[in-house]
């Protein structure tokens, strides 16, 4: 019996140091992304405190600052965002995140619906947004159909990352590299800015009907719906958005206006001349490329959205409440680090 408990017990010792170590290098390698972390900070949100969440790609990520909509109008929100999202990941971020929250609207920014997803090109991006998010049925679900289309990603590379971020041996040095585990708490609530400028102009003939079509991607197609039906189902309001991107057009805005009415949900898009002109986006400061809004921008977009949002959907004004005074902490924080207190 002795015998059999000292074995027992060094088991134990070698699986617990194992999963310390494995955990630690896991920690060393993997990349230190602002989407992953954001993504991840997310399950720090007491649960119900939500009143909108976001999902979507990387205009969402550096053009929404739900900080400034609490600031402006006291409702909470956040955004679960990374750089070229796949519909796949869209919906289970969206379904994962309604485990943790029960927001009065959903947002979902619907630029992936004409992208027909290569998981092999775009492992980096899957990886950016996926190593954020907890093992669920959700994450088990995107990984499946991801190592089924490409069959040199692995499910256990997926669960753990180590087993693909290894090679990086190269490029870290274990003598000084530390442990970098994902991050808690977020004071930018998924608001990745870009502070640079890069002074554009609007394409010639930006949004004037072409006579082309716009045809969307069947496999995001269906996954946009299933978005919709989850959040019906809950009793949550959808907003499908398009943020300010030089390479959108008419077709593509009046597709988009048409699938929302079919679908009973609302349409916003910034890049009609509409909005445009309300929001005041300037080409020569306001973006950071032609595809993504920089700090100066996200502010006049989020003002436009929290207005709008605010307006349409009545949503409560926490700003004094006891129960919300993280978010005031959070808010003087994010403030000072951006510079736009």
């Amino acid at each position: 019996m002795g015998k059999k408990i000292n074995i027992i017990a060094r088991c134990s010792a070698f699986c617990l140091v194992f999963v310390l170590v494995f955990g630690q290098l896991t920690q060393v390698y993997r990349r230190n992304d602002d989407e992953t972390n954001e993504i991840h900070a997310f399950y720090d949100e007491p649960k119900d405190s939500l009143d909108v969440l976001y999902i979507g790609s990387s205009p969402l990520l550096r053009g929404v600052s739900s900080m400034l909509m609490y600031q402006d109008h006291g409702f909470t929100g956040y955004a679960r965002a990374s750089a070229l999202q796949a519909p796949s990941v869209s919906y289970g971020l969206l379904a994962e995140s309604l485990e943790y929250q029960n927001p009065e609207v959903a947002v979902l920014v619907c630029d992936n619906l004409f992208q027909s997803y290569d998981y092999a090109e775009q492992e980096g991006d899957m990886r950016r947004a996926m190593d954020g998010m907890k093992l669920s049925t959700y994450k088990w679900e995107i990984i499946q159909e991801v190592t089924a289309a490409d069959e040199r990603q692995t499910t256990l590379s997926y669960v753990f990352p180590l087993f693909r971020y290894h090679e990086r041996w190269k490029e870290v040095n274990l003598a000084d590299a530390e442990p970098r585990p994902l991050m808690k708490h977020s004071i930018k609530k998924g608001h990745v800015y870009l502070r640079d400028i890069s002074p554009q102009a609007y394409p010639d003939g930006f949004m004037e009907p072409t006579g082309e079509t716009a045809v969307f991607d069947e496999s995001a197609l269906a996954y946009t719906e299933k978005s919709i039906a989850l959040c019906k189902e809950k009793g949550i309001e959808v907003v499908l958005l398009h943020l300010p991107k030089m390479s959108w057009t008419y077709e593509k805005s009046q597709a988009m206006e048409t699938f929302a009415e079919e679908q009973g949900v609302d349409y916003v898009d910034f890049d009609t001349e509409e909005i445009r002109t309300q929001v005041g986006l300037d080409p020569a400061v306001d973006y950071y490329d032609q595809g993504h809004v920089n700090l100066t921008g996200s502010v006049k977009v989020s003002e436009w959205l929290g207005n709008y949002l605010d307006q349409t959907y009545d949503l409560p004004d926490h700003r004094g409440e006891e129960a919300y005074a993280q978010w005031d902490i959070d808010l003087q924080a994010y403030l000072e680090r951006t510079g736009l207190s």
